[in-house]
């Protein structure tokens, strides 16, 4: 006897529809376990470590854009710390090649062929992640992104800065410090990103306003310390005189500290970052930096597995979950001294 074939949109409704099942038979079956466990400690039990291990354990993952940036071992920091706290498992991803999108795209699929449960993203390419979003969907495994948008993919949610807003407060910031006018290098970042694309833009629009306020020269540093500092070097020979160096983030900017202070010109030139990494409070601090934009990367990571989970419940998500940002300048760093020491 030959059974009816049904169409592939339908079998694929049906599969993904079973998927969605089986996704929350783990998560009940997981909170059944936390409440046995708690409930064994309250009798006088030994308190039980998560192991993450057992039939209807989670997994999620976050893939970040790069290991050298203080900012994604933030995020992932945080992701692992709520991971742990449920007794999820969790696997921490990225490109052994900063800033790779092909390689970023490989993680994807990896993660798909293991089938996790839900995959946080930032991705290096806010265009050319889709496809592997759009892999992932399709396979049942729900995507959020984090830090830096998408072009399209069908995401759950974006955690995480607006960063045109928070550029804009950091350059009004500079214009303030300058006097409303001076020459000033530009550092993009990324811009084949969300992230860098409003950043610059939030630079531009404040810029604007202020005609006394020449950018002399702009590069794409790639967010990277080792950019800016090569960027940095490179325009100082290229740029006869300046007053100030915007960059898209702390690493940017610290390299660009680098070059400066090596050049003996540190001590007239002002540089802002963006970000509030541990390195870039030390320089607002120490006066070698004068602003920079404090992110919460953890809350970031861990706002997003959240938004999964409720997607899996069948809860609606918010399109977008911003988190708190701050500016940090000699003003108020004193605030943040638990940020410095650590």
């Amino acid at each position: 006897m030959i059974e009816d074939v049904k169409p592939a949109e339908e079998f694929e409704k049906n599969t993904n529809k079973e998927r969605r099942k089986q996704m929350k038979k783990k998560i009940f079956l997981a909170l059944l376990i936390t409440l046995i466990v708690m409930a064994v400690y309250a009798g006088g039990g030994k308190e039980a470590e998560p192991t993450g291990e057992g039939e209807g354990t989670l997994t999620f993952a976050l893939i970040t854009k790069a290991l050298n940036n203080p900012f994604w071992e933030r995020m992932g920091n945080g992701a692992r710390e709520l991971c742990e706290e449920r007794g999820w498992n969790f696997l921490y991803l990225a490109p052994t090649k900063a800033m790779n999108l092909e390689e970023q795209n490989r993680l994807m699929d990896d993660l798909i062929a293991k089938k996790v449960d839900g995959i946080v993203l930032a991705p290096v390419d806010s265009a050319g992640v889709v496809p592997a979003i759009e892999r992932a969907t399709q396979a049942g495994i729900p995507v959020a992104v984090s830090a830096t948008g998408v072009y399209g993919g069908d995401i759950v949610t974006y955690t995480g800065t607006d960063n045109y807003e928070g550029m804009k407060l950091v350059v009004e910031h500079m214009v303030e410090v300058l006097g409303g006018k001076g020459r000033v290098i530009v550092l993009d970042g990324l811009l084949a990103a969300t992230v860098g694309q409003d950043r610059r833009k939030g630079v531009d629009d404040v810029l604007a306003k202020y005609p006394a306020i020449e950018i002399v020269a702009r590069q794409d540093a790639m967010m990277q310390r080792a950019s800016g500092m090569q960027v940095m070097e490179n325009l100082i020979q290229a740029v006869a005189e300046f007053d100030a160096v915007i960059a898209a983030n702390d690493e940017e900017a610290l390299g660009a500290i680098e070059a400066l202070d090596a050049a003996g010109m540190l001590d007239r030139v002002m540089v802002s970052g963006f970000d509030g990494n541990r390195d870039a409070l030390t320089a607002v601090r120490d006066g070698r930096m004068v602003v920079t934009l404090i992110q919460q990367p953890e809350k970031m990571a861990a706002d997003a597995i959240l938004a999964i989970i409720d997607h899996m419940n069948g809860k609606e998500v918010p399109k977008r979950l911003p988190t708190e940002m701050i500016l940090a300048s000699k003003r108020n760093i004193d605030q943040f001294k638990d940020k410095i020491d650590g």
